[in-house]
């Protein structure tokens, strides 16, 4: 009996210690940062000390770990030991939501620079909800299911900068949210359902420069949505659904740089639509439902206006007069129009685009009008079918008589969906005097006036007789790399000069005396798919690399073997003349021992 009641002893004794350990456990207070295992409190923090002064606390991702924590919990008071923290985040780690701005732990963070509430349940947004933080310069309220702003929701706070509303609920934005805040630069409203900004709900934020409200509800605007904003520079309003902008919709955006429209459903601008924006330098509109822009003042006062996006709409025409007042600023090398995908028809009223391609510096703006593509009528795809048919007839003539031919390239008409590029096939159109179809501005490269009235020029033996006008009828495609030859960088693809077209026919001449026996080259155009069949032939090789399955031309070779020829022929020379010294030397020699 005695080990049994020894054993029971030892039981008892382990027990009763490990009893008062826990209660001990119990009564000692925990903090908040302390590890997880030996952390008794109903909310946690994962904190960064200073790593100079341990005992300072840098910032602290803090979360509850049981549900239905009250305003009024003892447990936010704890809060005094992040009394330092510059950076404070509440989160979701647990699964447990936070459902309300907690102003009890926020008072006791005087220090705080940046706050974040992310991935709660917070639906309302209490007055004054953050009137203690008075250093604060960046709120981010990311993903918390937000509904309602309330009256002074954001109010008093000297140092805020930036304010993260992204991806919540809110419906719409009253007056007065926003108030005294005279430092506020960024405002992010993304991806809520807002649905209406009511009149000067900004009018408080004298000094905001961005705002985006985007992926949202909104259907109109009006002159005084956007009222008080006068240093704003970026507007993001895409992905809403607006149908209209109406008259003096942004008169009080005087410094506005950005402004993106990009994904509503526009289909009206009116005459007044963009007034005031004198500063703007980038307008998208891609992604509308617009199918005509025919007012003819619309553009009259985007004097800084080089970037724009029509991407996407459904636009039947754009007037040379509309885009008269702007189309000056697309000269620059860094201007940008882009038109892809709207339904223009193939024809003269697009040549305004031909003249703006001769005149802009961008490369870009250039890739982007050889790129435009048009909807051709019956007709005209039927003459261009034959001039395709041709061209391939006399391309596969020309391989079958063994005689080299130029790059050709070619379309995959099914990648186009109906439509055809239409500088290709602009030479079809005889668009020759069809001036009006030029912006009405004064080209920034003057053309000398040439007292003859037509040029002759000869391209690769094929003759163009051209009328001396501002825009004229080019008969072929015309490659980059025949630009590249044939014009000077202050000439546009039609606007030759007299002195530029006699030295390309000089040239021409000179080489069609070098190769007499070569026949006219076939051409058609594609920017989908290439295929190269002879090197360009030129007066001198291209020494660009070559497809791998291709063969050498032998000029080289021939090139080379007439320079070792010449090279051969000198050191001849030389050796020759070693031996005539040497029979003279010894010539003199026996005279003189004679």
């Amino acid at each position: 009996m005695a080990p049994w009641g020894i054993l029971t002893l030892i039981c008892v004794t382990f027990i009763f210690v490990e009893a008062r350990r826990y209660h001990q456990k119990r009564e000692t207070k925990s903090h908040l940062c302390d590890p997880v295992f030996n952390n008794t409190n109903k909310i946690q923090c994962y904190c960064v000390k200073d790593s100079r002064k341990n005992e300072l606390i840098k910032s602290a991702d803090c979360y509850s770990t049981v549900d239905g924590i009250s305003q009024d919990d003892p447990n936010w008071k704890n809060f005094d030991e992040l009394k330092n923290v510059t950076k404070l985040t509440f989160t979701n780690t647990r699964g447990v939501q936070i459902k309300y701005i907690p102003k009890n732990a926020l008072k006791h963070t005087n220090a705080l620079l940046k706050l974040e509430v992310k991935y709660g349940n917070v639906a309302i947004i209490e007055p004054f909800a953050f009137a203690n933080l008075s250093h604060v310069k960046e709120i981010i309220l990311t993903d918390n299911q937000i509904r309602i702003l309330k009256t002074n929701a954001f109010a008093h706070h000297a140092d805020l900068a930036t304010i993260g509303l992204d991806t919540n609920a809110i419906v719409e934005i009253n007056r007065d949210v926003f108030i005294d805040l005279p430092s506020l630069e960024k405002i992010y409203l993304t991806s809520n359902k807002i649905t209406t900004i009511h009149d000067r709900a900004f009018v408080h934020l004298t000094n905001l420069r961005e705002l985006e409200i985007d992926r949202n509800n909104l259907f109109s605007l009006n002159s005084e949505t956007f009222s008080g904003l006068k240093k704003l520079e970026k507007l993001d309003l895409s992905g809403n659904s607006l149908e209209v902008i109406g008259d003096n919709t942004f008169v009080p955006l005087k410094n506005l740089r950005s402004l993106n429209l990009e994904g509503n459903k526009i289909q009206m601008l009116d005459e007044k639509a963009f007034k005031g924006l004198s500063r703007l330098t980038s307008l998208s509109l891609a992604h509308n439902v617009l199918t005509e822009i025919d007012n003819n003042k619309i553009f009259d006062e985007l004097k800084a206006l080089s970037l724009m996006n029509l991407k996407g709409n459904q636009l039947k025409m754009l007037k040379p007069d509309v885009m008269a007042p702007i189309v000056k600023n697309f000269y620059s090398n860094v201007s940008s129009l882009n038109v892809e995908d709207n339904n223009f028809p193939c024809d003269c009223r697009l040549d305004w685009f031909v003249y703006l391609m001769n005149h802009t510096r961008s490369p870009h703006l250039k890739l982007s009008i050889e790129n435009l593509k048009c909807t051709p009528s019956n007709e005209l795809r039927e003459k261009w079918m034959k001039t395709i048919e041709a061209e391939k007839s006399a391309q596969d003539q020309e391989d079958v008589e063994g005689v080299a031919g130029a790059d050709y390239e070619y379309y995959d008409e099914t990648q186009l969906n109906g439509n055809l590029f239409y500088t290709d096939l602009r030479f079809l159109l005889n668009c020759t005097d069809k001036i009006d179809n030029a912006p009405n501005v004064t080209p920034n490269m003057a053309t000398e006036p040439i007292n003859s009235s037509t040029v002759s020029i000869k391209v690769k033996e094929t003759t163009v007789a051209t009328k001396i006008v501002t825009l004229v009828t080019t008969h072929k495609p015309i490659k980059d790399t025949q630009l590249a030859n044939r014009i000077t960088p202050n000439q546009g693809i039609l606007d030759l000069s007299m002195e530029s077209s006699t030295t390309e026919a000089a040239g021409v001449n000179e080489n069609k005396e070098e190769n007499k026996e070569k026949k006219p080259n076939p051409y058609t155009t594609s920017r989908l798919a290439t295929v190269s069949a002879n090197p360009i032939e030129k007066k001198g090789y291209d020494d660009r690399e070559m497809a791998s399955d291709e063969a050498v031309p032998d000029k080289i070779k021939a090139h080379r073997s007439i320079q070792e020829m010449k090279d051969i022929r000198d050191h001849s020379a030389s050796v020759a003349n070693k031996n005539v010294v040497s029979v003279l030397v010894l010539m003199i020699l026996c005279i003189t021992f004679l």
